[in-house]
């Protein structure tokens, strides 16, 4: 009886507070859209002059690894020190540590290119198209290589130190703290570093993002020590679309790397895997490109000497079906050149220790 009196109420209270409710006189939608094309256009500016001001602050202080050094710990200490508690000694202590390695020559260089690829990100997403940055991409991916060269001899030097034993373990510990820290500052994209939640980069770049795009002429690379990305998602499109020649050296480039890595592995399986797997599919990866610059012939050969040289590949069958059909296909004539176009490179002939399997 209760329950049913309570319900009662509730519903008459209810009722009153409809009747109580009503809706206000209609608003001048005329004036609501343009005040909200007013609101787009201010939010357009603001983004627009956002970006400018960052870029100009980047790629200043990417000049040297001193600007470099300094700019990052200016953006560490805003977004990781200022306002908590005992400020002063956390920072302290963070110079003791990290901030410390921070000023080996080896981690500077790592803060300057990263800043540098950050630059290059930055001027890409203020309209530049990726064709007019290409040149800087690849000046920039090969001082990425003398750095990992650099990056490589520490590491040896620190495992010789290290089985070597005795007073030089104080030196190890520390030329291994640079070496953590100039890995970390390579592999934090660029949109989760200190400067990019500095300067609120993140929602600036992430549309660009080529781990969230399937590739195109837009996507880039946000790891800054990915070399392997920044060729997939920035350079290798525009080489493919250009039908550039210089997709031969990214191959020659690739797979004297690949071989290198492979020859430090000591398992046998791992070893067998690269010889039987690995190594025949980057070969039959890299005749396509040679197919695409029009060589068609060389392309079948290389693709005819993978199948003969590795009849039990996983991706036999299927290589097989793709080769057969190629050789079915008569050959097209080259399209003629457009009037005042420049006749391609010369493409370089095929280097014996890699041109077969």
């Amino acid at each position: 009886m209760k329950k049913k009196i309570l319900l009662a109420t509730i519903t008459v209270f209810a009722s009153q507070a409809l009747a109580q409710v009503s809706d206000v006189p209609p608003l001048d939608s005329g004036q609501i859209l343009q005040s909200l094309k007013q609101i787009r256009e201010i939010n357009e500016t603001g983004i627009k002059n956002h970006r400018s001001q960052v870029l100009a602050q980047v790629s200043a202080a990417s000049q040297s690894a001193e600007k470099a050094v300094a700019f990052w710990k200016e953006a560490v200490k805003a977004v990781q020190f200022d306002g908590v508690k005992n400020e002063g000694t956390a920072m302290h202590n963070w110079k003791e540590a990290e901030g410390e390695a921070l000023g080996n020559k080896l981690c500077g260089n790592a803060v300057k290119l990263h800043l540098q690829w950050l630059t290059l990100a930055l001027q890409h997403s203020n309209g530049v198209e990726v064709k007019q940055l290409l040149p800087q991409v690849i000046e920039y991916t090969k001082q990425l290589q003398l750095d990992q060269a650099a990056a490589d001899r520490l590491d040896d030097q620190i495992k010789k130190e290290h089985e070597r034993g005795g007073p030089m373990q104080k030196q190890v510990i520390e030329e291994s703290a640079v070496k953590r820290m100039h890995e970390q500052l390579l592999r934090t994209p660029i949109t989760e570093s200190p400067v990019a939640r500095w300067l609120q980069l993140g929602e600036l770049l992430s549309e660009y993002d080529s781990g969230k795009k399937k590739g195109g002429p837009s996507a880039w690379e946000m790891t800054p020590g990915n070399l392997e990305g920044i060729y997939q998602a920035v350079i290798l499109p525009q080489f493919r679309a250009t039908r550039d020649p210089r997709l031969l050296e990214y191959w020659e480039m690739k797979i004297k790397r690949e071989t290198d890595a492979a020859a430090e592995r000591k398992l046998e399986i791992e070893q067998r895997e690269w010889t039987q797997v690995k190594r025949p599919a980057l070969f039959w990866a890299r005749a396509q490109d040679v197919l695409l610059l029009g060589l068609r012939n060389r392309a079948i050969g290389e693709m005819f000497n993978v199948l003969k040289s590795f009849p039990h590949h996983p991706e036999a069958q299927s290589w097989a079906s793709q080769l057969e059909e190629l050789v079915k296909t008569p050959a097209l004539p080259p399209p003629p050149s457009a009037p005042g176009v420049a006749a391609p490179s010369p493409v370089p002939p095929a280097v014996p220790r890699t041109s077969a399997p």
